[in-house]
């Protein structure tokens, strides 16, 4: 593991509970693009914006989001937009938007399982 240059990405796995309804926030609320599916029926998605790769898995077990974590944060280059966009879709906004004090501006949403989805720029 000492060769930094073989690592390439990374992708957050979401386990949900309803899987088309968890595709249908990212994509029709948010503006991802489903790139990919996988299982007949099918149990395995991925959603992606610009850079930003979300995988989607059908959850097979009771397990519960924390309601205190991130389960992302997704670096945006205008915020306000992004913001703008979850108030028109009426998406859940758990924080609502504030320049912070660790030199972020950021908000949290939270999706149909209740992760929390941060969205920040930079100074």
């Amino acid at each position: 593991m000492s060769d930094s240059n073989n690592f390439s990405h990374s992708a957050a796995i979401l386990p949900v509970s309803d899987l088309p309804k968890s595709i249908d926030f990212y994509t029709k609320k948010l503006g991802f693009e489903k790139t990919f599916e996988w299982g007949e029926p099918m149990y395995y998605a991925v959603v992606r914006k610009g850079g930003v790769g979300i995988h989607l898995t059908k959850r097979s077990d009771g397990g519960k989001p924390s309601r205190y974590h991130r389960a992302l944060y997704i670096f945006v280059n205008n915020i306000d937009d992004v913001y703008k966009q979850c108030k028109d879709e009426q998406i859940k906004i758990v924080n609502d938007i504030e320049d912070r004090d660790y030199k972020m501006k950021d908000f949290d949403i939270e999706d149909p399982d209740g992760f929390i989805i941060t969205f920040g720029k930079g100074d």
